[in-house]
């Protein structure tokens, strides 16, 4: 049998808390050597990464100031296209004196009064920038004058405004209206027959362009061709592009 003996044991150590200290610096025990701080809880949960992964863009901007500019200049061609008998006619002033197109302007001082005032009723019922008046004679026949008078002033729709005034013209009955030709680009020339104020029987011709109004009455028999072509003649020698 074994042999039992009397002499007390040596008691165990009390238990110990490993990280129990004063500081957070390792602990050295009975078999434990250099124990890391223990960690505090924090009670929040580490948030995920989120990593961005930008595309490349396409670059449209070009394109579109591309199309903005060929926009920009097909209406500045339209603009430019649709103004151009305004710009070509508009503004303008007429200057009479001297010989006119074959015609000898009337020096007499009571032609030239009552000229004056026709100039100054033209401009207070129409508001025209500058207004014309004068009498023609023919040197070859003085039983053929022309009598001729109008405004400058812009003319948005000449063909329009010819309609409205050719009623008007002479005793106001104007017959036998015929259309002529005038190079200038919308211009209109029309002539008919009717009589003046004294109920002399004349020919009537009127120019309306976009920036001068013009009337020509023709005493003397002349034909309405004859007239036309006066007229066209006095026109281009009178106005003066400003």
């Amino acid at each position: 049998m074994p042999r039992v003996t009397e002499r007390p044991t040596r008691p165990l150590p009390p238990a110990v808390d490993p990280w129990a200290g004063q500081d957070d610096t390792a602990i050295n025990y009975v078999g434990m050597v250099g124990l890391p701080p223990r960690p505090e809880p924090t009670g929040v949960l580490p948030q995920p990464q989120v990593v961005y992964v930008e595309r490349p863009r396409r670059r449209r901007w070009p394109w579109v100031l591309g199309v903005l500019a060929v926009l920009s200049l097909a209406a500045c061609a339209l603009v430019a296209v649709v103004t151009e008998p305004i710009r070509a006619q508009f503004p303008v002033h007429a200057e009479i004196h001297g010989r006119i197109a074959g015609f000898v302007v009337d020096p007499d001082p009571e032609v030239r009064a009552q000229a004056a005032k026709i100039v100054a009723r033209i401009k207070a019922e129409q508001g025209a920038d500058g207004a014309f008046a004068a009498k023609l004679n023919d040197p070859a026949d003085a039983g053929r004058p022309v009598v001729v008078f109008g405004a400058t002033r812009l003319v948005w729709d000449p063909a329009a405004e010819m309609k409205k005034a050719i009623g008007g013209l002479g005793d106001g009955r104007v017959t036998d209206v015929r259309s002529y030709q005038l190079k200038a680009r919308d211009a209109q020339l029309r002539c008919g027959d009717t009589r003046d104020d004294q109920g002399t029987a004349v020919v009537v011709c009127a120019w309306f362009d976009h920036g001068s109004v013009g009337v020509g009455l023709f005493y003397g028999g002349r034909t309405k061709d004859a007239s036309a072509a006066a007229l066209r003649e006095i026109r281009a020698a009178i106005l003066v592009k400003d």
